[in-house]
C-alpha cells in the first residue's frame, strides 16, 4: 500500500501571516514582471496546488493580477511557472 502524504494546508492567522511572509520576501513585487502587487493579494502557488503545492514558505511567491491569470489560463503560462520555480529554487535550493 502506499502511504498518503499529508499535504500542509493553512487557514485563519496562520495562513495570513505566510501570505504577509512571502510578501514581504518578494518586496510586494511580482516575481514575473517586477509589478507593484497590492498589500492582501494572495500569493501564487508553484507547484500548483493540483499538483501538490502547499501552503508553506517554499511553494508560494507573490504575482500580480495579470501574471497570476496568465499563469493559470494562457499558453505563456508554462514560461511564467519555469520562472516562478527558477526564482523560488534560487531562495530555497530546491531538488526536483
Amino acid at each position: 500500500m502506499i502511504p498518503k502524504v499529508k499535504r500542509i494546508r493553512l487557514k485563519g492567522v496562520a495562513l495570513k501571516k505566510l501570505c504577509e511572509a512571502v510578501y514581504d520576501r518578494d518586496s510586494g513585487l511580482c516575481v514575473n514582471c517586477s509589478r507593484f502587487v497590492e498589500p492582501g493579494v494572495k500569493p501564487h502557488h508553484e507547484p500548483l496546488k493540483s499538483q501538490g503545492g502547499q501552503d508553506r514558505l517554499e511553494d508560494m511567491a507573490m504575482l500580480c493580477n495579470d501574471c497570476h491569470y496568465l499563469r493559470h489560463n494562457a499558453a505563456e503560462g508554462v514560461v511564467i511557472g519555469q520562472k516562478v520555480k527558477a526564482y523560488l529554487s534560487t531562495k530555497y535550493d530546491h531538488q526536483e
